[in-house]
């Protein structure tokens, strides 16, 4: 599914429930605090006509993308930020979308490629999409920057280091415009260790944690985190003050959401010798187990399907620590 697509389905299921209003053209602009700073009272937002408005709040849940409206409002209210971990990454993608040739493959449901980290920076994603399309992705690290014209975006991918994706779209009709964009950093906020935290205020999201795109988890976490909310909300239904403790519940439960694609996504960019961050000491014990894993999948369907749900998380990263399959991938990763 395209992402268009995604967003058209959710909307028309969220307007099927009669006691939602979806206010269109608006763009919040702010975050209003009581006077003690101890609770998000309302937002300040302009509405469709321009013009600005003030909105009455008992939850406001920030899935902006960025967060910058919740640190703004700890910042107005004398509250320090929480800490981050970051990991520069600098990523260039462009993305563009074929038609699906009458005599093209038809044996795959998708086509990745990608240097290893110590011998280059490029790489390529390409998808099925609805209507019989493809979506391409080219991938750039650290210089690298995948073109934004048709005979650039071509030139580019026939320099990866398997032809597939080249010869799939060389005589492809190309769809529409070559989309390009910048992601420098993965980043995770961790509101799981203030102290405190304003009552009636949730950041969500890519608020949270922001993932290397190139690993598609970003959507599925934020809807982990929609279940995970509506579960904590049924279960403080009852109480007095049920958002009273609602911020510090969700950010304990989130971290362990967040911790798999984290790990997944992390690890495979500290392996880029130019990437900035904290590499932990056993990232090495991590690479080697991880290569040898790929060697394992390469020969067994069933590995390969085990890596992808992970990945997909549909299953836990725990799953991949199997002591069966730990001991296959040591003897597959083992020195001649």
């Amino acid at each position: 599914m395209s992402r268009p697509l995604i967003e058209l389905t959710v909307r028309r299921r969220v307007a099927q429930y009669t006691n939602i209003l979806i206010r269109e053209h608006c763009r919040v602009q702010g975050l209003v605090a009581t006077p003690d700073g101890g609770t998000v009272s309302a937002i300040r937002f302009e509405n469709g006509d321009g013009r600005s408005e003030i909105l009455a709040t008992d939850l406001v849940v920030e899935a902006s993308g960025r967060g910058n409206l919740t640190l703004g409002l700890l910042e107005s209210i004398g509250q320090a930020a929480p800490e981050e971990t970051t990991i520069g990454v600098d990523i260039t993608y462009a993305t563009a979308v074929f038609a699906i040739p009458d005599d093209a493959l038809t044996d795959c449901k998708a086509v990745a490629t990608f240097d290893p980290p110590t011998e280059g920076g490029l790489g390529a994603i390409m998808l099925p999409l609805e209507r019989d399309r493809w979506i391409v992705t080219l991938v750039g690290r650290h210089g690298e920057k995948p073109p934004g014209e048709s005979d650039g975006f071509l030139a580019y991918a026939q320099r990866l280091r398997t032809s597939t994706i080249y010869d799939a779209i060389n005589k492809a009709e190309q769809l529409g415009e070559i989309v390009r964009f910048g992601f420098p950093a993965s980043f995770r906020r961790h509101f799981d260790r203030l102290a405190e935290f304003p009552r009636g205020l949730l950041p969500f999201g890519d608020s949270i944690c922001r993932f290397n795109p190139a690993y598609g988890q970003g959507m599925s976490v934020a809807a982990q985190e929609a279940r995970l909310l509506h579960e904590l909300l049924a279960r403080h239904a009852a109480e007095p003050d049920p958002l009273a403790g609602l911020a510090p519940a969700f950010f304990a439960e989130a971290t362990s959401l967040i911790e798999t694609p984290w790990v997944m996504a992390a690890t495979p960019d500290l392996a880029h010798p130019k990437t900035v961050g904290q590499r932990p000491e056993n990232l090495q014990q991590s690479l080697d187990f991880t290569e040898g894993l790929f060697r394992l999948a390469a020969e067994d369907g069933a590995v390969h399907k085990l890596i992808f749900e992970v990945l997909n998380l549909l299953k836990p990263q725990s799953a991949l620590r199997d002591p069966d399959l730990v001991e296959r991938v040591k003897a597959v990763a083992a020195p001649a």
